[in-house]
């Protein structure tokens, strides 16, 4: 293999490796109506993620989503309203961040 082929193999191996995500998290999120926080458990298969979201008041929230190195993105429909709700934001090591399309900011954390 020659030393270009090699590099760009190893950069393409570098782009491809997402956060590993998967587990328990607990998260909270600014919405219109104060902040809503529970436990986000997360289940992760290559890139794409399934989520369960359980907050108080609310119930069981399902989410789906992806993430794409150290950025992530979920999808979650809002009980009782006609609305979803898409959450961007980043990964750094067992804390995520992030901003919402309907709501404020968002944050979780890695829970043991």
């Amino acid at each position: 293999m020659s030393g270009g082929a090699f590099s760009l193999l190893a950069q393409d191996t570098i782009h491809s490796e997402s956060a590993k995500v998967a587990g328990n998290w607990k998260m909270s999120m600014e919405t219109p109506h104060g902040t809503v926080s529970g436990p986000l458990e997360v289940k992760q298969e290559g890139s794409k993620l399934t989520a369960t979201y359980e907050v108080d008041h609310i119930g069981s929230m399902s989410l789906t989503g992806k993430v794409d190195g150290k950025k992530i993105s979920f999808s979650m429909a809002i009980p009782g309203a006609d609305m979803t709700l898409t959450l961007t934001g980043t990964i750094d090591g067992d804390k995520m961040t992030g901003s919402s399309d309907h709501a404020g900011s968002w944050n979780a954390t890695r829970q043991q």
